[in-house]
């Protein structure tokens, strides 16, 4: 594995533990209280899901080199796939967790921040273009 690939599969793999940290956070109650600032701020709740999500959605297609498949004709990077993916399923799983609401409006904000950063992640060199499946 190339040192910058490499790079990238370390700064994913960051990631992951740090949004595992998150959630399993928002799961219990004894530590809901490190999210009680975000809700003071307006649609703060919202835009951490956009930035969580998103961020994960930009390392993803980075550490998978920007691979896409086409759907309806349209190129989908892979890694936003598989965030859109996740945010769905976390988002369910609330439904069954005490303490935790599902929020449509939540996995819109996901599903914004997945499509965006997402997106950005064409914008560096080791990310090929839509036109470049």
């Amino acid at each position: 594995m190339k040192p910058p690939q490499l790079k990238r599969k370390l700064l994913l793999a960051g990631y992951l533990a740090v949004l595992g940290l998150i959630i399993w956070c928002a799961d219990h109650a004894e530590t809901r209280f490190a999210f009680d600032w975000v809700r003071t701020l307006p649609g703060g709740d919202k835009l951490g899901h956009f930035l969580i999500l998103g961020g994960l959605a930009l390392t993803l297609n980075h550490a998978l080199n920007g691979r896409s498949f086409r759907m309806l004709g349209h190129p989908v990077l892979l890694g936003s796939a598989l965030a859109l993916a996740f945010a769905a399923s976390e988002e369910c799983t609330q439904l069954w967790i005490l303490g935790r609401t599902f929020d449509l409006a939540d996995l819109a904000a996901d599903a914004l921040g997945i499509w965006l950063l997402g997106q950005l992640a064409r914008l560096t060199p080791c990310v090929p273009g839509p036109e470049e499946p």
